[in-house]
């Protein structure tokens, strides 16, 4: 009997802000069989392409970490810029990781993804506060929201869908959100 080969197995992928660039960190526990990994980024969270290839440590059985600079962050045109991870192993067979997000913005707010159905993840900039107000299409607060973290899961389970604005009173800060 034969059996299949394990996934890569993914167990931190972080992306980050410095300066213009983003840096985009990842860790595999293991690895079988695994050749290349695709750096893809996207300026509105649904349409990727691959803007880098980073070599794969092939079968590994220990962990081994990567990074990649994505030198282009103010030329995707984006108040953020959303990225994931396309693993491909020596067969073609490839998977994806989860979408990770960086404010292209300096200071600014980000809201993802969006459109949003269930939930959403608000990154907040240093210093701006940690609570947050969702405003109907009538400018009406529906929810007053805790911001603990720099990067915040928000739900939105209960509300109608239509146009949000997620706002930030203390930092003079707001994005556009929309609900489906």
């Amino acid at each position: 009997a034969t059996t299949a080969p394990l996934p890569v197995e993914l167990v931190a992928f972080a992306a980050q802000r410095q300066g213009e660039t983003a840096r985009l960190t990842w860790a595999t526990a293991s690895e079988k069989n695994s050749a290349w990994f695709e750096v893809q980024a996207s300026a509105d969270g649904a349409s990727f392409r691959t803007i880098g290839q980073v070599a794969a440590a092939g079968s590994s059985l220990t962990r081994h970490d990567y990074a990649y600079l994505d030198a282009n962050l103010p030329g995707y045109g984006a108040p953020q810029v959303y990225y994931r991870l396309r693993q491909v192993d020596l067969d073609g067979t490839s998977a994806y990781s989860p979408v990770r997000v960086v404010a292209a913005e300096g200071a600014g707010l980000a809201v993802y993804p969006n459109p949003a159905h269930t939930y959403l993840r608000v990154l907040r900039p240093a210093g701006a506060g940690t609570e947050a107000q969702l405003r109907n299409a009538l400018g009406q607060v529906v929810r007053v929201l805790a911001l603990p973290t720099a990067e915040t899961p928000i739900d939105l389970s209960g509300l109608a869908p239509g146009v949000y604005v997620l706002t930030l009173p203390g930092a003079g800060l707001a994005r556009r959100v929309v609900l489906e």
